[in-house]
């Protein structure tokens, strides 16, 4: 995967904590494929269509369809 945007330490604790509540909500191991699937995903997404961290606070950006799963997850976690 090549991207101009290098993710920081922060970048990483940042979507790990994404991928460890996606993994609580679908009662998923972090070492399950399904959940590396995710990570991929949420990487993409952060390096590709993300263009401000602070915009993961808020309402999340469209993400590509190939990642409905995530959606999902960000909605809920801006819900909570």
């Amino acid at each position: 995967m090549s991207s101009d945007v290098a993710l920081t330490p922060d970048d990483l604790e940042l979507l790990e904590k994404f991928l460890e509540a996606w993994c609580v909500e679908n009662s998923v191991d972090m070492a399950d494929n399904s959940a590396a699937d995710i990570a991929a995903a949420l990487i993409d997404w952060y390096q590709h269509a993300l263009n401000d961290r602070n915009l993961m606070k808020g309402e999340p950006p469209e993400l590509p369809r190939e990642a409905p799963e995530i959606d999902i997850l960000l909605r809920q976690l801006s819900d909570a």
